[in-house]
């Protein structure tokens, strides 16, 4: 792997918004991995929560294996040339991915700030934005998918 593809494949592991997304829902109050006692959030009071840094960046580390993972054992039989981790974690920067990348960063800077985000500011000030960024890289991925396997 060259060092172009290790230095993009950094943001697209940590400051990927699907994942962000997914570790939100993840450890929400409804979910079942909130009750194996992992301290996701810390709860500052007042509605306000910061992120656990440390289990946010072993989540991505897992949550980007696995998704890399699913993507050869779907995609492989539907491709013409066998597939490679290379092939598939080799990321096209573009406008699309700097915003979400831009997004992601800015909403992790935010909740890992001493005073947390509080969370109707979360939701109505940096979900839309998140949202869209994830909107646009499942395009990416079509994309993608039909560019290169299909």
């Amino acid at each position: 792997m060259d060092s172009l593809t290790l230095v993009n494949l950094i943001p697209y592991t940590f400051l990927n918004p699907i994942i962000l997304l997914v570790y939100m829902f993840a450890f929400s109050e409804d979910s079942a991995l909130r009750y194996v006692k992992l301290n996701a959030f810390y709860d500052l009071g007042g509605n306000s929560q910061r992120i656990n840094l440390v289990l946010y960046a072993v989540f991505c580390v897992v949550a980007c294996s696995a998704f890399i993972g699913l993507k050869i054992m779907l995609l492989q039989p539907l491709a013409e040339q066998p597939l490679t981790v290379e092939d598939i974690a080799l990321v096209q920067p573009g406008w699309s991915w700097l915003y979400a990348y831009i997004v992601t960063a800015f909403t992790l800077a935010a909740l890992a700030s001493r005073h947390g985000l509080e969370g109707n500011v979360g939701g109505f000030i940096f979900a839309p934005f998140i949202f869209i960024a994830t909107i646009l890289l499942l395009i990416n991925h079509v994309q993608w998918l039909f560019a290169r396997v299909i």
